[in-house]
């Protein structure tokens, strides 16, 4: 991505932090973010173009942690990406995965659970997604002792209860009875709309026509991810906090 995740991490630790994707433009626009902050900032947050399947010029060995939020979906065998984490840990270094993987509401032979997941994988441009105990199994194949794995989004809902709003639940038909949940921009009534005023763009040439396919890709994506989420089949943050065996 474009940072977010690694400038949330410097800010509250002051750790350096170096950002790995495989697209120039992140970067770019990465280090265009980050210029405007403190030197504070400037001086911990690190990019690298960088395939996340062959890391290349990183030390082996060297560095304290490493986290993926929610970033392994893109590849079908995540074993891959988490061994060249194992090799760019030191003994002893800390693994922090957020993961998407299914979960109990999943039923492959479901018609509208297929059709939700093939406009998830496409939209989202995810791989097959795996379930919770396959997930776990591609951590330790790369060599990671597993200290502790959970559903963040279901411990969010043991913490807050009926006051808990789903996760899925912005993008998905609704009227909150509390405004306040009322994220406009990601609304289905808005979102839904938004590809029809970029054709229109496009059409008189202000706009590319890349930007309302990309518009109606993304709807793709989040009306099958979502739809699978009020479904209970899948969360995007299964947390797995693992270790490289000293």
């Amino acid at each position: 991505g474009i940072g977010g995740p690694m400038r949330g991490i410097v800010r509250a630790t002051g750790a350096n932090v170096t950002g790995l994707t495989i697209n120039a433009h992140q970067i770019k626009r990465g280090r265009e973010i980050t210029s405007q902050l403190s030197p504070f900032m400037q001086k911990r947050c690190h990019f690298s173009l960088q395939d996340y399947l062959n890391v290349k010029g990183l030390e082996e060995n060297s560095y304290d942690a490493a986290f993926y939020m929610e970033s392994s979906l893109h590849c079908e065998n995540r074993t891959k990406t988490f061994a060249e984490a194992f090799k760019l840990l030191k003994p002893g270094g800390r693994l922090v995965a957020m993961e998407y993987v299914t979960i109990d509401g999943w039923d492959a032979k479901n018609p509208e659970h297929q059709e939700l997941m093939r406009q998830h994988l496409h939209g989202n441009g995810a791989a097959r997604t795996p379930t919770v105990e396959e997930d776990l199994a591609m951590v330790r194949a790369a060599g990671f002792e597993i200290k502790e794995h959970f559903d963040f989004m279901e411990y969010g809902q043991q913490l807050y209860g009926e006051e808990n709003w789903p996760w899925w639940a912005d993008l998905q038909p609704h009227w909150p009875t509390d405004p306040r949940r009322l994220m406009l921009p990601v609304h289905p009534y808005i979102r839904w709309s938004q590809p029809k005023v970029l054709w229109a763009l496009a059409a008189l040439g202000i706009l590319e026509e890349n930007v309302p396919k990309t518009a109606e890709v993304m709807n793709e994506g989040a009306d099958g991810l979502t739809g699978l989420g009020r479904e209970n089949a899948i969360t995007p943050q299964y947390y797995i906090g693992a270790i490289k065996p000293l």
